[in-house]
């Protein structure tokens, strides 16, 4: 983990996009866009539904239900209850090359400058125990220190970076797509919540790839929660 990191553990908050999920009823759909959009932005963009490598749903002792999610647009978990919902999303290989951008691995495009493979998650958290202070998978993930269901404007909140279950230092983690600190060498950094509604706290991360089909792996994790 330490020797990975060395090299790669750089961050950026290069997030143009947002992931998030929505609860409709009884159900949770998966969005990507802006989620609080500006002038010209469009709110959603529409993805392709095998885009969506999991879509999973967790009880509140952060134990993972059995379900299925729907693939489709947007990708749907139905008729379910969830203290948690997480998701994992790719939209493949991007290679900047002198002709632009390209949705395609680096040896597929000729005149490539660089290429990454990017890989999106979020969790949603809807009800809270003290079992959520803990990461439910191995990929990035953030994590809170505490219920941050019952958080008001201008309080602060500690959350946590983990990549494979441990914590992760020197990674920036922003707010609302503004970074606001790093974390420090127990994976932590503090967040003061600015505003009512739906909250967006994201951290991003590289990793060395192969080199032949990109030149890194992009890792970005986002937590979303709704203050009251």
């Amino acid at each position: 983990m330490k020797r990975l990191f060395l090299l790669f553990v750089l961050s950026s908050i290069a997030l143009s996009h947002d992931l998030w999920i929505e609860r409709e009823g009884n159900s949770y759909a998966l969005y990507y866009g802006h989620l609080h959009p500006q002038a010209g932005e469009e709110k959603f963009i529409k993805y392709k539904p095998e885009d969506v490598i999991k879509f999973e749903c967790y009880d509140v002792k952060g134990k993972l239900i059995l379900s299925r999610f729907e693939k489709s647009y947007p990708a749907k978990l139905k008729g379910i209850s969830c203290a948690t919902v997480y998701a994992l999303f790719s939209s493949g290989y991007w290679t900047k090359s002198v002709e632009g951008l390209k949705n395609q691995p680096k040896d597929k495009v000729s005149g490539a400058i660089e290429s990454w493979l990017s890989y999106e998650s979020v969790k949603g958290i809807y009800s809270w125990n003290k079992a959520l202070s803990k990461p439910l998978t191995e990929d990035l993930e953030i994590v809170p220190s505490e219920d941050p269901l019952n958080l008001k404007v201008g309080e602060k909140l500690r959350f946590f970076v983990f990549y494979r279950g441990k914590p992760l230092k020197d990674v920036v983690v922003a707010y609302d797509e503004h970074p606001i600190g790093t974390t420090d060498d127990d994976g932590g950094v503090n967040v003061r919540i600015k505003h009512y509604g739906l909250q967006n706290i994201s951290a991003s991360i590289r990793e060395k790839a192969d080199g032949v089909k990109a030149d890194y792996t992009v890792r970005t994790a986002n937590l979303i929660f709704e203050v009251k």
